[in-house]
């Protein structure tokens, strides 16, 4: 009788550690954070404008919500050299991924050497660059993340045309900075859309840098100048248009009227000149890059095959929808 006992009472033990260890099997594994600490460095060099203050706030929050430590550091120069020796300290930092925007469109070769050589992997956003012909771009660089320029510039060729119909649409271009690839892409676009639209007609070409100030003084030497006569300005960023804006104001014309404006980013202060009918368009140009590249270390950390370009959406902003949609500026 003990001998049965003792054997039950081993029977209903054995089951109970059969069902703990069952239940300990059948737990759901702890999700950890996707790229858990991950070292990540991001280097620029440009100005803090609204569109790269939200860029780089994008990373920020990719980088949070991912459980990544973004390191970056304000620019103390707007400068390439700034950047290489910028570049130089992320890597003595330990990084394990580096985010490059370039500020030139060459110069990068031994600080990309020296990414390759620590184990680095370079992902560039915004602009490319260019190496010299013994180096294979592709073993350097992990992925490529940007809008596509090309196409933001034919887009305000098309809005201009569609905007003056059958009237001529005498235009003058606030050109972008030669060195930059995503100016001259823009440039390249609104020009090839003035080709396929028989109302439209460049009239000048002057440069500017990104900034309004700039543009504004461009502007009012064209203005007092009286060489040309234009009706519309596609300005590569909506920094060089708002300048243009000022100059206009200042010169007593009434811009939306005497002069429409079509530019490229997506800024609040544009959308609000769009609404006040000062403004014809802006073709948003997403500052939203972070996703977007932390996407490509996820699949690197997974060992996925990765697409060499990735694209950032854009859209057009008019009078017809600039008020309903105004969250979407930044």
């Amino acid at each position: 009788m003990r001998k049965k006992i003792i054997a039950v009472c081993l029977a209903v033990m054995l089951a109970c550690l059969l069902w703990l260890v069952k239940d300990r099997w059948s737990l759901p594994a702890v999700q950890e954070t996707e790229h858990e600490g991950l070292r990540v460095g991001l280097s620029q060099a440009e100005p803090l404008t609204p569109w790269k203050t939200a860029q780089i706030k994008s990373f920020k929050e990719a980088a949070r919500r991912r459980g990544a430590q973004l390191i970056y550091h304000a620019p103390e120069e707007e400068s390439l050299e700034w950047q290489i020796e910028d570049i130089y300290g992320l890597l003595d930092a330990g990084i394990d991924y580096l985010i490059l925007i370039p500020s030139a469109r060459n110069g990068y070769d031994q600080v990309l050497l020296e990414a390759r050589q620590r184990g680095v992997p370079v992902i560039l956003a915004e602009q490319d660059v260019e190496m010299e012909p013994e180096y294979d771009r592709e073993d350097y660089i992990l992925g490529y993340v940007a809008s596509d320029y090309y196409a933001e510039g034919e887009l305000c060729a098309d809005i201009l045309a569609r905007h003056f119909g059958i009237e001529p649409c005498h235009t003058m271009v606030i050109q972008g900075e030669k060195s930059s690839a995503m100016d001259w892409e823009r440039y390249m676009g609104f020009m090839h859309g003035v080709r396929e639209h028989s109302n439209l007609y460049v009239s000048k070409r002057v440069e500017s840098s990104g900034n309004r100030l700039t543009a504004q003084k461009v502007t009012e030497s064209v203005i007092a100048d009286q060489d040309i006569d234009f009706n519309a300005v596609f300005a590569q960023s909506d920094e060089d248009g708002l300048g243009v804006l000022q100059a206009l104001k200042l010169a007593g014309m009434e811009p939306g009227e005497d002069v429409v404006i079509v530019s490229i980013g997506g800024i609040q202060d544009v959308f609000k000149a769009i609404i006040a009918r000062e403004y014809l368009a802006t073709v948003k140009s997403s500052p939203e890059y972070g996703d977007a590249v932390f996407d490509i270390i996820n699949r690197h950390q997974r060992g996925e095959d990765l697409d060499r370009q990735t694209m950032v959406k854009h859209r057009e902003y008019t009078m017809d929808n600039a008020e309903e949609l105004f969250e979407d500026a930044y």
